[in-house]
């Protein structure tokens, strides 16, 4: 009988243990300014780093893709249009600008990289709206 309080105190530590690495499990931690620190010693404009970090925060939550690069080169070549004032027509959201990069996505389960559009709408300095567009090429007719 002594020894009933001491596996009832195992099971009690044992499942508070559990319930801890579950909440642990379910947080997603937001990208630090470090991670992209590098971008701007590249001299690249503040939203588009924004956008960067907007792109790799969404994609780890949608189904379809599980992995988003943008190459250095394209990140330094995003166009920045400061004219439109909407995200797009599908999803009329009123921005300050839209920035397009080409990048790339894995699609989740796949073992292929797809080459993506990638836009991202910004208003009052923050992202308001992402979107990822398969950039098929097109196929040579001989």
């Amino acid at each position: 009988m002594k020894s009933l309080p001491l596996v009832f105190g195992l099971i009690l530590c044992a499942s508070l243990c559990q319930f801890s690495q579950l909440g642990h499990a379910q947080e997603s931690p937001a990208p630090s300014q470090e991670d992209y620190a590098y971008l701007s010693r590249m001299h690249v404009p503040e939203p588009v780093i924004r956008c960067v970090a907007a792109f790799d925060r969404w994609v780890a939550l949608t189904p379809k893709y599980d992995t988003f690069i943008v190459p250095d080169r394209r990140v330094l070549r995003a166009k920045i249009d400061s004219d439109t004032t909407i995200f797009s027509a599908g999803n009329p959201i009123p921005v300050d600008e839209v920035i397009a990069m080409r990048a790339f996505a894995k699609v989740r389960g796949k073992p292929h990289w797809t080459r993506v559009d990638s836009r991202c709408g910004v208003r009052d300095g923050h992202v308001v709206g992402v979107s990822l567009t398969p950039n098929v090429r097109p196929a040579i007719v001989r």
